[in-house]
């Protein structure tokens, strides 16, 4: 069998992976999953950022068949599963490194272990995805998709080098703008970005009086100008007609991408279980790599800065003491805000306006946000949220605020305070 080769090609900025939030990698030992293995190297900046999984499945229950399974055999059946994933280790990064083994479906293993653990990346192979893999529900990668709450990469077969041409699915959303964050620090140097739209109700635009090449090319400027792209990179704006799966996969083919990168959406366990086509289809048909970027990874960037994450739940009945006491420990401090409302519509909103205060309205209900303007102007911005269904603030191990999430509706608001 070839060895797979890690070459030296890095990604520019790279994933902030450390012990305390990891990257986790998938592996079930076989060849199908070497490149999760060099991929995970090739984007963590230390080995001990990165912790190997491999989950034994459980034996099928067949009729008339014992109601348990010897304890040696799934002694055997574990022991095995390690072996061949440290021979998987030799064999790709070329040195020696722990195996964890779980008992459990991989998927829902790899997800819970991402959860409690403050993953920053899931990384697994793309698997194989015929129909028999469908009906015996073994598309891992896809259905981690489906079930994590973290950014999810998986892997085409014989993928060992940061990507250097990226096609980013953009709805427009929060979560694809995360997605393409995400994908410019997996990027590597001199990488060039495709922003393309992948909402079919875009191609309606022209019918509602608008053209869509104007109003689509102005949406993906303004989502180029919400990157941070660095100077090596390029981001081409790429307008497409048609079925946007298809156009989208097309495209991807037609620039020889490594990586398409997409949000996915769902806002609980049953709208995760029903993912929307787009990303069932790019994932089942794609030939290069897919990065998901969840709808609930709500403080991904903000909590791998943290050693350890510290998430306090505000009580309802401390809103407003709270909310008092996070203005006085926080005035001045200069944030970026950021909104992802599907009822009112998506959208991303950076500045760099100091916090004046934070504040909940006991008669309507309400909780406003205010900041002042730069350069000390008199005049200041305010941000009133309704429908508040709870309040999360993010500190540091000093137990300074780092982040403050206003859940609402289906959505949310996030401030993350720069420094």
């Amino acid at each position: 069998m070839d060895t797979l080769k890690i070459p030296s090609i890095q990604p520019e900025i790279g994933v902030r992976a450390s012990r305390t939030a990891p990257i986790i990698v998938g592996t079930d030992g076989e060849p199908q999953s070497d490149s999760a293995l060099a991929m995970a190297r090739v984007l963590s900046a230390a080995p001990e950022a990165v912790r190997l999984v491999t989950a034994v499945r459980p034996v099928p229950a067949f009729p008339d068949a014992p109601s348990s399974v010897n304890a040696d055999v799934e002694a055997a059946r574990r022991a095995e599963a390690k072996h061949e994933a440290l021979a998987q280790v030799e064999r790709v990064w070329h040195d020696v490194s722990d195996v964890e083994v779980y008992d459990g479906d991989p998927a829902l293993v790899l997800a819970k272990l991402a959860h409690a653990a403050g993953a920053t990346l899931i990384v697994a192979g793309i698997g194989r995805h015929r129909v028999m893999d469908r009906v015996f529900g073994s598309e891992t990668a896809l259905r981690l998709i489906r079930v994590a709450d973290c950014p999810v990469l998986a892997v085409a077969t014989a993928t060992s080098r940061a990507p250097r041409r990226i096609v980013v699915a953009v709805d427009f959303s929060e979560t694809s703008l995360r997605a393409a964050r995400l994908a410019l620090n997996l990027a590597a140097t001199g990488a060039v970005i495709y922003l393309a739209p992948r909402d079919s109700s875009l191609y309606e635009w022209a019918e509602k009086g608008g053209s869509y090449k104007q109003d689509a090319g102005d949406a993906l400027q303004k989502v180029r100008d919400q990157l941070h792209v660095p100077e090596s990179m390029t981001v081409q704006k790429v307008l497409l007609q048609g079925d946007p799966t298809t156009e989208l996969l097309a495209f991807a083919t037609s620039v020889n991408a490594d990586l398409i990168a997409t949000g996915s959406h769902g806002h609980g366990f049953v709208a995760r279980m029903l993912i929307g086509s787009v990303t069932t289809r790019l994932v089942r048909l794609s030939t290069c790599s897919v990065l998901s970027v969840p709808h609930s990874a709500v403080m991904t960037r903000a909590r791998v800065s943290v050693d350890p994450p510290s998430i306090v739940e505000v009580p309802h009945a401390e809103w407003a003491v709270e909310l008092e006491a996070f203005s006085r420990r926080n005035f001045g401090r200069h944030g970026m805000l950021e909104v992802d409302d599907p009822e009112i519509g998506a959208q991303a909103q950076e500045f760099d306006y100091p916090l004046m205060g934070a504040a909940f309205d006991v008669h309507d209900q309400h909780v406003q946000l205010m900041f002042g303007a730069p350069g000390g102007a008199t005049y200041h911005l305010t941000r009133s949220i309704g429908g508040v269904n709870s309040i999360d603030v993010l500190r540091d191990e000093r137990g300074r605020d780092l982040a403050i999430r206003i859940a609402h509706g289906n959505g949310q608001t996030l401030l993350t305070f720069a420094a």
